[in-house]
């Protein structure tokens, strides 16, 4: 009878077990089952506010690097110019004039020179003296406005004798257009480009856009610093004058005679040998070691004839 009964304990303590672990896991999977879509839609609405992020930082990243490609293929400043600077067109010509003048007082005739100069409204820019002894020679370098280059080339002639004469005229007027056309572009790009270099995000793109600017200033400053020389050889002439006075009473060198050349030649041919004495004798190594080999070559022949 104990046995039936500690038998019947034991199996309902078991069923409580199995209720109880039953209950248990009916519970645990109800609350996975409710928890999880839960858990997935925060995960997805995190997800989603990560990528529109990144998708704003791309686009903001792409608008300022889109704007540098664009004016990376622009950079020669063909393209993409609406400055309002005005271009100044019209005729351009460097002229040029080289005159030589022979004059009997050269201390005079250059004093008439730079009142001329100056009644032209013009001025000296170089001068060189030179006194060789049958003549004196004054070259004078002179800048005078383009307007009064043949006024002043025709009052120079009237000072003495013309010895030479000769004008040249250089048309740059395409060069100036076009110098000023290209400038009035790289200025646009450069503007443009600074304006960039505000929206960049990133240390590449901020590097990249100063290195494009540093390219671009120097080419402006280059065609400036041409454009400035073109306006002043434009707005002002350039005269080469010459002023030669011949010297007759200078002495000429004496005519050598026949015996003083014929002795002079024979002085220079005893030189001559000398030196080629002394050059023989530099290589005496080279004699010692022939002679050396010419003497075994005989004694060899000797030798085989006997």
């Amino acid at each position: 009878m104990s046995i039936l009964l500690n038998y019947y304990y034991e199996s309902q303590s078991t069923t409580k077990y199995y209720l109880i672990m039953k209950t248990t896991l009916k519970f645990s999977l109800y609350f996975w089952i409710l928890f999880i879509p839960f858990l997935t839609a925060c995960g997805q609405s995190d997800s989603s506010y990560q990528s529109e992020s990144r998708k704003a930082n791309y686009s903001n990243e792409e608008v300022v690097t889109e704007s540098v490609s664009s004016f990376v293929s622009n950079q020669d400043g063909t393209e993409g110019g609406t400055s309002t600077e005005p271009i100044v067109q019209g005729l351009h010509v460097i002229k040029t004039g080289n005159i030589s003048i022979q004059v009997k007082d050269l201390d005079k005739a250059k004093e008439i020179v730079l009142q001329k100069v100056k009644a032209n409204r013009g001025f000296t820019s170089a001068a060189n003296y030179n006194d060789y002894s049958y003549q004196k020679t004054q070259t004078i370098t002179i800048r005078v406005s383009s307007a009064n280059f043949e006024n002043l080339m025709k009052e120079l002639a009237g000072i003495g004798f013309v010895e030479s004469q000769s004008q040249n005229s250089q048309d740059v007027s395409e060069e100036f257009v076009d110098i000023q056309a290209r400038l009035k572009s790289k200025r646009e790009v450069e503007k443009r480009y600074t304006e960039i270099l505000k929206d960049a995000k990133t240390i590449s793109e901020i590097l990249e856009i100063e290195e494009k600017l540093r390219v671009i200033r120097e080419e402006i400053e280059a065609r400036e610093g041409r454009l400035r020389y073109l306006k002043d050889q434009v707005s002002l002439s350039t005269i080469n004058l010459t002023l030669n006075e011949k010297l007759e009473n200078y002495s000429k060198p004496p005519e050598r005679s026949f015996f003083s050349r014929l002795a002079d030649n024979m002085s220079e041919g005893w030189s001559d040998f000398l030196m080629f004495v002394v050059g023989v004798m530099r290589l005496w190594v080279f004699w010692i070691i022939l002679a050396g080999i010419i003497f075994g070559i005989v004694r060899w022949r000797k030798a085989r004839k006997k």
